[in-house]
């Protein structure tokens, strides 16, 4: 099949390869906040004393500690954990060693996402295929097995590819699933993993606030783990910061920030639109300058976010908060009816 553009359609196009090129560019931008600086200074002293038990090969290290990040969807949880962890220096990329005749991989992290249906035989299964123990698409070996079987397996795999963290994000998924027998279970084998005799490693786990449920309940289980938890932003605290998201998302793709976009009054409406949460506040920016990039001015305003907001969430403007008189009227995105609006 052959394509013919006109010159109208070809120009359309050009002009947007240079918006697409010019959010990837944002897209690459990573800003530190507070729940980034936490995180990287919990993993980083568990990371540390985890390899230094290795490195000295103590007979019985038996027990290593874990970290648990929670946070509304949209908070920023993942891609903090995953810049601390994939960033780590002293944490390499997977790799083929050979031990014999034996090709294994060795992996210092093996990170994953709680799959669905969660349940602890499917978490087994997908661990085992990041391991490369089995093909995604065959469970036939693993399908009349028990769950302890299959995490009998994964620990066993764990320690012979030397993985050091084990990161699963979404765990509220699996910590929900309801039968106080299954939930029981799962704490039983995060703690397996926490204090294997042979081979523990750092369990790092992230998801939304419902996942302190699951580890509230098991004392030993707290104890092993740090929990830390996102916290929203407020226009009387972030407003400095961001403005200076603001301000660099726009230079970054050559546009000038109207200077009613750093008043405190734009700066409530922006985080009102966010539910405060730090990942959509940045998305929200992010919005705004594709908005302006494709009308092809030269100066974000918030005529650009309240277009972003109503395209994304399809609302009429006497419920988009960037135009909304009383927009604290507005119920926050993913709050329920009955939850009160605090500024």
């Amino acid at each position: 099949m052959t394509w013919c553009f006109g010159g109208a359609a070809m120009a359309d196009y050009e002009a947007q390869v240079r918006v697409a090129k010019a959010l990837r560019e944002l897209d690459d931008i990573f800003v530190e906040n507070d729940i980034f600086h936490r995180v990287s200074q919990e993993f980083g002293l568990k990371l540390a004393t985890l390899l230094l038990d290795i490195e000295e090969g103590r007979a019985r290290r038996g027990k290593a500690s874990g970290l648990v990040v929670l946070g509304p969807s949209g908070s920023g949880k993942t891609t903090a954990v995953e810049r601390c962890i994939f960033s780590h220096p002293m944490l390499r990329p997977p790799s083929t060693q050979r031990r014999g005749v034996e090709r294994v991989r060795q992996m210092d992290v093996c990170a994953l996402k709680t799959p669905s249906p969660a349940t602890l035989k499917s978490l087994g299964h997908e661990i085992l295929v990041k391991l490369g123990y089995v093909d995604k698409s065959d469970a036939l070996s693993l399908r009349g097995k028990p769950a302890h079987e299959i995490w009998h397996q994964v620990r066993n795999l764990l320690q012979k590819c030397r993985v050091k963290v084990l990161f699963i994000d979404e765990m509220q998924d699996l910590a929900s699933t309801g039968a106080r027998g299954a939930t029981q279970e799962v704490i039983n084998t995060l703690k397996s993993l926490l204090q294997d005799p042979d081979w523990p490693v750092c369990v790092v786990l992230a998801g939304t606030p419902e996942l302190r449920h699951l580890v509230d309940q098991d004392l030993q289980l707290k104890n092993r783990v740090t929990t830390l938890s996102c916290r929203p932003l407020t226009t009387e605290v972030d407003k400095g910061t961001v403005v200076a998201i603001l301000s660099r998302y726009a230079e970054e793709v050559g546009l000038e920030v109207h200077p009613d976009l750093r008043k405190i009054s734009f700066i409530r409406r922006l985080l009102h639109a966010s539910a405060g949460h730090f990942g959509k506040t940045v998305q929200e920016i992010s919005g705004a300058q594709s908005e302006a990039l494709q009308r092809g001015v030269d100066e974000v305003k918030i005529e650009h976010f309240a277009a972003a907001f109503r395209n994304k969430y399809d609302r009429l403007d006497a419920a988009n908060p960037y135009l909304a008189e009383d927009f604290r009227q507005i119920r926050k995105l993913g709050e329920s009816a009955e939850t009160d609006e605090t500024e």
